[in-house]
């Protein structure tokens, strides 16, 4: 009976040890800081592990960045880190971090024990770029200096090279991916602290509890069906007995599908007994769910993404997690890859033949929008285009490759940048031609329809008024493309005269020449493709209501205008620029000139501008005289 019990208690202890979860199993916790050989075997043996560690780096390069340069050195910049493999280093490292630190190293010709500065790289001067990891290479002389800015840093690395022998490489080389710094004044040595903590640490705990209940259930699927066997006087028979007769049992269960035992022999005969034990599933999903989520939890991955299962609940479409996940991301990569990356652009974009000076970029957004997103996103963004070229603070050419780039960029219109490259660039980036050197006037506002003769200011005679640089009468009789003039007539013009009058103007200009120009384009167009107006009444008249912005000032050598605003108007003038017409000037303000003939010393601040409406005719087109300032009578 003792030699039973016994050999009995040993299987079953032998057992105990044999399983990993046992009672008597010891676990291995990764208390304080690690060694490289239980990391890595704390990351290769739990595929929870992996994705914890590796969902983070893959998502912080899945979408990669936006450059902000021209086209060819985008695309130069695209080339060179296809070459050195980038993205996939970049993510590697990410990895490594997880882990427990990783190190990006700039491998280029020359001594690797020297100093590397941005300047000295030349086009494709970087042979490669490598990831080592932590264990891989070690610091020399730490510095201890709290002044420098290299403190807690060392003066140099070493790694083994080739041959065994230690190489040196100076920090220049390396770019560091380091793990979460360790509060100040632990007790770890320089190595550690500099290298910091680890995602894995972090969530070690909790992914062994949540792979433990995982290997329990697995365990105990095996024992859906319990068969329990009762056999009489068991403690009295002999163990060679006992296993042929268990081997009957279990050879019926096999060969027969059916359990083979002796049944009760009357009363003084129990028999052998066999109990079926079902295992019930109640409570066990949610339990091993509820791991899981505390390893999502302490991870900072949202479950869906994590477990890949899609939203669960009433109306749940996952998309406040994602949006969490995001900004996570987002976090990670602001705070601790684009560092990174930053010491590493200066080199890169000199091996890419590129000025780092003219380049910028940002991380690609991480969601994929859906198509009614993309429209909504486009309508939404050219309109904010159209607000900012509407304030007139960014000079036509810029604003011009601006738009320009962020539409290729986001690839709106594909092909653009290739249709964009055969335009000449004077035509491309809506640059016109420059006016005379000599012309200080404006010609907006010598743009008049008829010649006028005004008294002069100081009563000695009359002046004529400047001429209008061509006829208003000379309309189109064809669509021939031709330098073009468009005004509309002020039609209360009677109005405007007599404020000025009643603020001691001398002289104005009649009521019919006063007008507001629309366009003054030198550039040849055709003024069929000019469209027509969007905005007016039935007749075509426009009304700016009274009041808002106005002013008096000076324009050119001698006219004095009112300057007013008018959402119609300037977008007109700028659909026409768009369609191919020219201006002169950086900006474009609606105003009417109201004389010529104002003394130098006339206070024009002291005036309070004309606030009554404006009411505006048609749109006439006219051919434009390029030589009308050989015309300006002057007396």
């Amino acid at each position: 009976m003792a030699w039973i019990t016994d050999s009995l208690r040993g299987a079953i202890e032998a057992a105990g040890r044999l399983n990993p979860f046992g009672r008597g199993a010891t676990s291995t916790a990764l208390s304080g800081i690690f060694s490289h050989e239980l990391a890595t075997a704390a990351y290769m043996a739990s595929g929870m592990m992996k994705k914890v560690i590796s969902i983070p780096a893959e998502d912080r390069v899945r979408e990669w960045r936006d450059w902000q340069a021209d086209a060819k050195a985008i695309e130069a910049i695209e080339k060179e880190e296809a070459r050195l493999a980038l993205t996939a280093k970049v993510q590697e490292a990410e990895n490594l971090r997880g882990i427990g630190g990783g190190a990006l190293l700039i491998i280029t010709a020359g001594d690797h024990s020297q100093e590397l500065k941005p300047e000295q790289i030349t086009k494709g001067g970087i042979v490669a770029i490598n990831v080592v990891s932590r264990w891989q290479i070690t610091g020399k002389e730490w510095i201890k200096e709290l002044t420098s800015p290299q403190y807690g840093e060392p003066t140099m690395w070493e790694m083994k090279g080739e041959t065994g022998a230690a190489v040196n490489i100076h920090p220049s080389r390396v770019i560091c991916f380091r793990g979460a710094r360790i509060p100040a004044g632990s007790a770890v040595g320089d190595e550690e602290a500099f290298w910091g903590d680890s995602r894995l640490l972090r969530v070690y705990t909790e992914v062994s509890r949540s792979d433990e209940t995982q290997a329990w259930f697995a365990a105990l699927v095996r024992k859906a069906k319990l068969l329990r066997i009762g056999i009489p006087d068991l403690d009295s028979r002999d163990v060679e007995e006992l296993n042929k007769r268990i081997e009957v049992i279990g050879l019926g269960e096999s060969s027969l599908n059916a359990t083979v035992y002796r049944s009760s022999g009357g009363a003084d005969d129990a028999g052998e007994t066999i109990t079926d034990y079902q295992v019930t599933w109640n409570g066990i999903p949610a339990m091993m769910d509820a791991f899981d989520q505390r390893v999502a939890a302490v991870s900072d991955i949202p479950f869906t993404r994590l477990m890949g299962r899609s939203p669960a609940g009433m109306n749940a479409t996952g998309k406040s997690d994602d949006d969490n996940w995001n900004k996570m991301v987002v976090s990670g990569q602001k705070l601790e890859t684009r560092p990174c990356l930053e010491k590493l652009d200066p080199f890169l974009l000199r091996s890419a033949g590129v000025d780092p000076a003219k380049v910028t970029w940002k991380f690609a957004p991480l969601s994929v929008p859906s198509e009614a997103e993309e429209a909504t996103t486009f309508k939404t963004t050219m309109e904010a285009v159209t607000l900012v070229q509407a304030t007139g603070t960014i000079p036509d050419e810029a604003f011009a490759k601006g738009v320009q780039n962020l539409m290729s960029e986001r690839e709106y219109i594909p092909g653009l940048d290739q249709a964009l490259s055969e335009i000449p660039e004077d035509e491309r980036f809506g640059l016109n031609p420059k006016p005379p050197a000599d012309n200080d006037d404006d010609p907006n506002a010598l743009q008049s329809g008829k010649e006028v003769i005004v008294p002069s200011a100081g009563g000695g005679g009359s002046v004529p008024a400047r001429r209008a640089a061509n006829d208003a009468a000379a309309f189109f009789v064809d669509a021939t493309p031709r330098p073009l003039y468009v005004q509309r007539k002020l039609l209360n013009g009677a109005d405007l005269i007599a404020w000025a009058k009643a603020n001691g103007f001398t002289s104005t200009l009649p009521a019919d020449d006063m007008h507001v120009t629309v366009l003054y384009s030198r550039t040849a167009v055709d003024p069929m493709k000019m469209g027509e107006g969007w905005s007016g009444d039935d007749k075509g008249n426009v009304r700016v209501k009274p009041g808002g912005p106005r002013a008096i000032e000076r324009l050119g050598e001698s006219a004095v205008v009112l300057l007013f605003a008018s959402y119609d108007i300037e977008g007109r003038h700028r659909s026409m620029v768009e369609a191919g017409g020219s201006h002169d000037f950086p900006d474009y303000q609606p105003h009417v000139t109201i004389s010529y003939d104002v003394p130098a010393d006339f206070d024009l601040d002291a005036l309070k501008p004309f606030t009554g409406a404006l009411e505006f005719g048609p749109e006439l087109f006219e051919p434009l005289d390029l030589d009308w300032k050989s015309k300006v009578v002057e007396a």
